[in-house]
C-alpha cells in the first residue's frame, strides 16, 4: 500500500512538480498489448508509450479510457489522419513532433510536457513510430525538468520502450547539451 502510494505522488511530482535536485525513483511496466500497439508501457497506469496505433486502434481508446493522445512524429511521417480519427472519437488530440534534423529540440520537450501537464489525471497515449522517440522524450524531461542524473534517465527510457541505440545517442547528446 505505501509503495502504491509512493509511485502515484512520484508520478505526480515527476509529471506537475518543479524540478528538484534529485528524482524519485519510477517504475515503469510493459502492459499487455491491444489492438496495433506491440511496445506499450505505461507509467503508474497513466501515461501510455508506445508506437504508432492504427486507425481501428485509436476509435477503441476512449473505450479504454483514454482521453488524450500526444502524437510526436512530423507530420509528413504519417499516412492517415490522425488527428480527425483521434478527435471524431471524443479524445483531446496533440501533434508536437520531437524531433528537428535529427536532435531532440528543446521547445518540443517543453510544449509536451505542457500538453501532459494540461491533461491532469487523464489516461494519457503518448506515441512515435515505435515507441523510441516517446521514450527518449520521458528521459529528457526526467533530467531538464526532474533533475535526474542522465545515466538514470537513460535507464528508464529504455524501460518506457527505448530500445534503439541511435535514439539512445540522440537523447544523451540533448543531455550533454543541457549541461553546457
Amino acid at each position: 500500500m505505501i509503495r502504491k502510494i509512493l509511485l502515484a505522488l512520484s508520478l505526480v511530482l515527476l509529471t506537475f512538480g518543479p524540478a528538484r535536485a534529485a528524482g524519485p525513483e519510477l517504475t515503469l511496466k510493459a502492459e499487455t498489448p491491444f489492438g496495433s500497439l506491440q511496445n506499450l508501457n505505461s507509467l503508474n497506469d497513466r501515461l501510455y508509450f508506445t508506437g504508432q496505433p492504427d486507425q481501428a486502434t485509436l476509435s477503441s481508446l476512449k473505450d479504454r479510457g483514454f482521453a488524450v493522445v500526444v502524437n510526436i512524429r512530423a507530420a509528413d511521417e504519417m499516412t492517415f489522419d490522425e488527428q480527425a480519427v483521434v478527435t471524431e472519437n471524443g479524445l483531446a488530440y496533440y501533434n508536437l513532433p520531437l524531433l528537428k534534423d535529427g536532435r531532440i529540440e528543446d521547445a518540443a520537450v517543453v510544449a509536451i510536457h505542457n500538453a501532459i501537464r494540461q491533461h491532469r489525471g487523464q489516461k494519457i497515449l503518448f506515441h512515435c513510430s515505435s515507441g523510441n522517440r516517446a521514450a527518449a522524450w520521458f528521459g529528457a524531461h526526467l533530467v531538464r525538468d526532474m533533475g535526474y542524473e542522465a545515466d538514470a534517465a537513460v535507464t528508464l527510457a529504455k524501460q518506457a520502450g527505448m530500445t534503439k541505440d541511435s535514439m539512445e545517442k540522440i537523447l544523451r547528446d540533448y543531455l550533454a547539451a543541457l549541461k553546457q
